[in-house]
């Protein structure tokens, strides 16, 4: 059986243990796959609008405002799809 202190252990316990860094890098790992899931699914998204040489029929703000609407996607998530679709379909005049 494990000796239990006398006394209650306090936040900077947890902080000096570990705990609170754990715990960060879970909160960095959950935000980090999320801005993955955000991109991934924007860049699917424009690539609709980028193949098959169609014209560009809204801006880059009015296609951004547009996703953060539809798809509940951050500014830099929209970003990094932008340029990911604009890599992936040489649409360089986008």
């Amino acid at each position: 059986m494990l000796n239990q202190p006398d006394f209650e252990i306090g936040p900077m316990a947890h902080f000096m243990t570990g705990t609170k860094a754990i715990a960060q890098v879970g909160r960095n790992e959950a935000l980090a796959a999320k801005a993955a899931d955000e991109t991934a699914r924007c860049t699917a998204w424009l690539l609709k609008f980028m193949r098959n040489d169609q014209p560009k029929f809204l801006t880059k703000a009015e296609l951004c405002q547009a996703a953060m609407t539809e798809l509940e996607v951050s500014k830099n998530s929209f970003n990094l799809a932008w340029i990911s679709a604009i890599e992936q379909t040489g649409r360089h005049d986008w």
